[in-house]
């Protein structure tokens, strides 16, 4: 769309960086710079002549205060959403590899994996892989542990949860890196002792936020499109690309779509609680009507669409139930072109709902990139650096008005 202008997306950009920075530096939900966001998201929406609703309700709110680990050397750890906290100074115990990565595949995913290793008052360390994050640590302490490290099974950052806050359930937990964990790994095979401290204290407590939701008021009600994009940031950094830069998007799609008749109504949701596990896009699909999930005719997802090392990418819902409908309607097959290269469907993202069993709306959206590394195959097709990051500043400090990549930023938007 030719009346999407450059200079509105940045001036919306702006006004989210401000929201931040007069909000500790982030906009997290629960916090003053989140719900800045949303007011301002939905006064230009109801501005623009559409039927606007937030949908409020609670949540556990989760900061992490301290996060430290030592295994004889100070090693970067990374505390897991819903970690629960260890005592203030730590916990010094002894560190005990659970399995032996050579001798089991189940990566202490099974109450198995413990059996025969004295692991009662020690700090586990399992490898990530074959089950959840919250598995892991219930069965490790279960099995008698003070708390979990899991490194890595491949390069990338580790940033994981635990889904639900349950401090009686959970014992704390973090992650590191693959070659931390592989290094303190084989210094275990090897029958070495270490002891590691594991310190990790957080604030959690139950508070309020909101799922912006706005509808055309013409066009058919009976074949809704709908475009969605998170708002809330991580509480590390303002997430002005993660993901203010799809939330702009769609909010000024919304603003000049409003100059046009439509034939078919057009939904904008600004979704809430993504950061913690796709919450509030899961919970307005499960409070969803039937007769009402009938309507939707498709979902288009936006989630970061301005990285500074970008890709231009389209969501491959090929193995998707719906995908050929959504293809045929929003005109994916044709997007496909300029957007060179497809980007799964790995539910990292506000379409995971939309496209669950029993759910199964058609689904599709853009997206640059996050802390993958880029090809030379991909530098070739869109510039940038290769071997580096899609976004440095991914899950970050630096995610702000100067990380965007304003080309990126407006062929995804237009």
């Amino acid at each position: 769309m030719r009346d999407i202008k450059l200079s509105r997306l940045q001036e919306h950009a702006k006004a989210l960086q401000s929201f931040a920075d007069s909000g500790g530096g982030t906009r997290v939900f629960g916090l003053k710079g989140h719900n800045a966001s949303v007011d301002y998201v939905a006064a230009i929406a109801e501005q623009a002549g559409y039927d606007v609703q937030r949908q409020t309700f609670p949540h556990v709110y989760f900061e992490v205060l301290t996060q430290r680990f030592a295994a004889g050397a100070p090693i970067n750890i990374t505390a897991m959403t819903y970690s629960t906290s260890t005592p203030v100074g730590g916990i010094t115990a002894p560190l005990v590899l659970i399995p032996d990565p050579d001798a089991a595949p189940s990566a202490g995913c099974t109450p198995a994996d413990f059996a025969g290793v004295d692991v009662k008052g020690k700090i586990a360390l399992i490898q990530r892989g074959a089950c959840d994050f919250a598995v892991k640590d219930k069965n490790a302490k279960d099995a008698g542990a003070v708390g979990v490290v899991v490194y890595n099974n491949v390069p990338d950052s580790l940033l994981g949860s635990l889904l639900v806050s349950n401090d009686s359930a959970y014992i704390p937990i973090g992650s590191i890196s693959q070659a931390g964990g592989e290094s303190l790994a084989r210094q275990l095979v090897a029958g070495q002792s270490i002891n590691a401290t594991l310190e990790i204290l957080v604030l959690s407590e139950q508070r309020y936020s909101s799922n912006v939701i706005a509808t055309s008021k013409a066009g058919n009600q009976s074949n809704v499109i709908f475009i969605g994009s998170h708002l809330d940031s991580v509480s590390a950094g303002p997430g002005i690309n993660d993901n203010g830069s799809g939330s702009i998007t769609i909010l000024e799609l919304a603003v000049q779509l409003a100059k046009y008749k439509l034939k078919n109504a057009v939904r904008f949701a600004w979704w809430t609680v993504e950061e913690y596990g796709i919450v509030g896009s899961g919970r307005y699909v499960d409070n969803l009507p039937d007769n009402e999930r009938e309507k939707i005719a498709l979902y288009i997802n936006l989630d970061m669409v301005a990285s500074p090392n970008y890709v231009l990418a389209v969501y491959d819902g090929d193995g998707s139930a719906g995908t050929t409908r959504a293809q045929r309607v929003y005109g994916l097959l044709c997007i496909k072109e300029p957007f060179k290269r497809p980007t799964s469907f790995n539910g990292r993202s506000d379409y995971a709902p939309f496209i669950a069993a029993g759910v199964n709306i058609p689904s599709g959206g853009l997206f640059t990139g996050a802390e993958g590394i880029k090809t030379e195959e991909q530098a070739r097709l869109f510039g940038g650096t290769a071997g580096v990051a899609y976004d440095v500043n991914y899950h970050a400090k630096g995610d702000t008005y100067d990380n965007l990549n304003f080309e990126a930023f407006l062929i995804n938007a237009r």
